[in-house]
């Protein structure tokens, strides 16, 4: 099956409003993509995810990611920077995100993540669809409304005998949709990861979307699971794009 068959499966199936995107690794850009090649100044991931999620893809130089916490999530580099824990809590002049209570319960969080090396030169974001055939992806994102997102938590449920088939780990927005998931594609048993709750993050997405995103074996599975699974009788027929 091509990566336009299965997603266009998988988007009628769901009744998705928009196109799943692929994450994977490259050497060389695609023409016609936004490229971060290291320009001066902060880079956000998730700030361009709009502009893929309508077609554009997103190309993130690992020699210069521009951000280092993105450096870590895509897998360009393992090193955090010196007081990272103090920035996740409570520095001592008062300033940090305030994400965690203490800076040991920060550093104990940071000290327990899986950091799984970037394959080639570029992280690329590209709809699934748009992928060549001969690329394998690493992960699948959807960014969806609750509907939707019931839907295919349901549907990475289906194939699975664990009451937790997917799960919503704490983690930046880029490594809910890149780290966490490819960590995952590393376990026996991958599981799909909810994601996007991180409030610095938040404020780059559509107030009613959340993601769910899912090793690239798992998705396959999902598309395979389709037929004869929930998605062809009621109550998921009644609330399809509703």
């Amino acid at each position: 099956m091509t990566h336009t068959d299965s997603a266009q499966r998988i988007t009628e199936a769901m009744s998705l409003s928009e196109a799943p995107i692929a994450l994977y690794y490259a050497n060389e850009p695609l023409p016609n993509s936004y490229m971060w090649n290291g320009q001066k100044g902060h880079f956000c991931t998730i700030s361009r995810m709009a502009m893929v999620r309508q077609g554009t893809p997103l190309f993130v130089n690992g020699e210069n990611p521009g951000c280092q916490g993105g450096a870590y999530f895509l897998g360009f580099s393992p090193e955090v920077r010196p007081g990272f824990e103090c920035f996740l809590s409570h520095a001592p002049d008062g300033s940090g995100e305030r994400y965690k209570k203490t800076p040991e319960l920060a550093k104990a969080f940071i000290n327990n993540r899986k950091f799984v090396k970037a394959t080639a030169r570029y992280a690329v974001f590209q709809r699934l669809s748009d992928v060549p055939d001969e690329v394998v992806p690493e992960v699948v994102i959807f960014f969806a409304p609750p509907d939707e997102l019931s839907g295919l938590f349901w549907l990475a449920n289906y194939g699975s005998e664990e009451q937790n088939a997917v799960i919503s780990p704490f983690s930046a927005g880029c490594g809910s949709i890149v780290s966490e998931p490819r960590a995952q594609a590393l376990s026996e048993h991958p599981k799909g990861v909810l994601g996007m709750f991180d409030p610095s993050a938040r404020p780059h997405v559509d107030k009613s979307l959340l993601t769910i995103s899912v090793p690239y074996g798992l998705f396959a599975e999902m598309v395979d699971n389709i037929p004869g699974s929930f998605v062809e009788i009621a109550p998921w027929t009644r609330l399809k794009g509703r």
